[in-house]
């Protein structure tokens, strides 16, 4: 996720963010990161299972929900501050395509904190 959007805000062409020809060039680039996105995920799962075959039945145990729940609730922060900054850049007159890349942005740095908060309770076995 993180190389697929580094790529997408490395590349995006931010000169013609505040002209219509943005919110197509927000849409085209979408494409080929949800694509790389859904190849990643299905190749690391495909990866994941042939590994260890007995986990990919394992049913969720409570430390498991307790991770995700824990997840879920440190990225809920950065998800909500960047719709709030979002909706007053809106009266503030901001372009529809740097709007919807602040919503990507959003979108993604709460993603990145839920799942980095997941990866560090594991790694630290709590």
């Amino acid at each position: 996720m993180i190389l697929a959007f580094g790529w997408y805000f490395l590349v995006y062409p931010w000169q013609i963010v505040d002209s219509p020809a943005g919110v197509m060039t927000t849409a085209g680039m979408l494409v080929p990161v949800t694509i790389a996105i859904i190849i990643a995920m299905t190749i690391a799962t495909a990866l994941l299972a042939i590994r260890s075959p007995r986990d990919t039945e394992a049913r969720a145990d409570e430390r498991d929900r307790s991770f995700d729940m824990r997840g879920t609730y440190f990225g809920y922060y950065p998800l909500v501050v960047g719709i709030w900054i979002n909706i007053f850049l809106i009266f503030w007159g901001i372009g529809q395509a740097a709007q919807l890349n602040l919503m990507i942005a959003t979108l993604v740095v709460a993603e990145a904190v839920r799942i980095g908060t997941q990866l560090y309770l594991y790694r630290r076995g709590c």
